[in-house]
């Protein structure tokens, strides 16, 4: 799997849609997470820094 940042969404209607001003958070990016086109990717053969989920990810739950 792949993962693709994206920025220039409308941040404060994301906060408001996900309630994240009541837990003191904020909006930065999005990000696109899918399958790679192996046969047009050219980042494909670039070295990878793989960093754990742990340090990415943060639960709203």
């Amino acid at each position: 799997m792949d993962a693709t940042p994206m920025e220039g969404f409308n941040a404060q209607a994301l906060d408001e849609l996900l309630g994240l001003k009541k837990k003191s958070l904020r909006s930065s990016m999005l990000l696109a997470i899918g399958y790679r086109d192996e046969a047009n990717d050219w980042n494909l053969q670039l070295k990878k820094i793989r960093k754990p989920l742990a340090e990415l990810v943060t639960e709203l739950a």
